[in-house]
């Protein structure tokens, strides 16, 4: 063989290798940072259709193709969730950012590290008789549990139709949209705060709508993730490689509507004339680089939890939010 033929050979081999790495699967890329720990649980404050893109980024395998084994739980709100965190029972936690103040507040080292989940999807229905907020009064609301985001947006919508959330109504743990939809049909509360789809089979079952959350605040960091300050500084590969999937999962419900219905009714248990209605209402609330909520509804944010008692004043970024993964997006995101 000629030195002239030695030489193409090798370049040939070249061209090869760099065209099986581009065409490679993701889960070959993902080493490049390979994870600091394989086995992630994930925990999820209710089942609900928020988290679609978490389903979806299980279903697909985009978990998988990290490197990484996730256990995905739901709990019954965010108060649960952010016991089971502390107590290391979960290692990253998906849920409104007001259980993250509440763990702050408790002394506990927790951070919210990505957002992504903007919508403001929370309506309050009510018995045939109440046709308004204010009509509430010497009632029994549903929320999920005290201390969640359902807690904390139900007084600030007490407060905001004049009502003392402490005196004027009776707050009850009803779970998740489901049953305190089923609570509201046995009359065994007289109002709730419902998400989607329950909004929809609310109203089609002759349920008033009493208020929206999108009265009060224009967006709303619905979820978020955060884990114990700790876990992040020693997993940054691992908590790339978790977000790296949702990433995927976000583009790919944006780009199947159709698996994204299928996925809502198979896994968060929607009524299947309701998914493709919920999805229409969240879908553009699924932002890809973990953004948190505008200006605005942050500010609105924490004027509902300084309503609901969880902070005195509005806080500043650093106190809850690292910021290392939203900034370096571009960086480690999927191409």
């Amino acid at each position: 063989m000629t030195p002239l033929m030695r030489s193409r050979r090798t370049l040939l081999a070249i061209v090869l290798c760099l065209g099986v790495l581009c065409a490679a699967p993701p889960d070959v890329r993902a080493q490049v940072g390979k994870p600091e720990t394989q086995a992630v649980t994930i925990g999820l404050s209710v089942n609900d259709s928020t988290f679609l893109p978490i389903y979806l980024a299980e279903s697909a395998g985009y978990f998988r193709d990290e490197g990484l084994t996730v256990k995905v739980l739901a709990f019954r709100g965010g108060s649960d969730l952010t016991r089971a965190l502390v107590a290391d029972s979960v290692h990253v936690a998906v849920a409104a950012p007001t259980s993250v103040l509440a763990a702050i507040n408790a002394g506990e080292k927790v951070k919210v590290f990505y957002g992504g989940f903007n919508q403001a999807p929370f309506f309050w229905y009510a018995a045939p008789s109440i046709k308004t907020m204010a009509d509430v009064k010497g009632k029994r609301l549903g929320i999920t549990r005290f201390g969640s985001s359902t807690d904390a947006l139900t007084r600030f919508a007490l407060v905001a139709a004049k009502l003392d959330p402490n005196k004027d109504v009776r707050i009850i743990q009803g779970g998740g949209s489901g049953e305190r939809l089923a609570a509201l049909e046995a009359n065994q509360i007289d109002a709730g705060i419902f998400t989607w789809p329950h909004n929809f089979a609310a109203a089609d079952r002759g349920f008033n709508l009493i208020a929206s959350q999108s009265d009060f605040m224009p967006d709303f960091p619905i979820q978020s993730f955060f884990a114990m300050q700790t876990f992040i500084d020693k997993n940054p590969q691992t908590l790339k490689g978790v977000l790296r999937a949702f990433v995927r999962a976000v583009r790919l419900a944006k780009a199947d509507r159709d698996l994204s219905t299928k996925t809502l009714v198979s896994r968060a248990g929607l009524e299947e004339a309701y998914a493709a209605r919920a999805y229409d209402q969240l879908v553009d609330g699924w932002r890809e680089d973990g953004r948190l909520a505008t200006e605005t509804g942050m500010k609105k944010f924490f004027e509902m939890a300084i309503a609901a008692g969880d902070v005195d004043r509005e806080w500043s970024r650093a106190e809850y939010w690292d910021d290392r993964f939203a900034s370096s997006f571009k960086d480690w995101a999927p191409k």
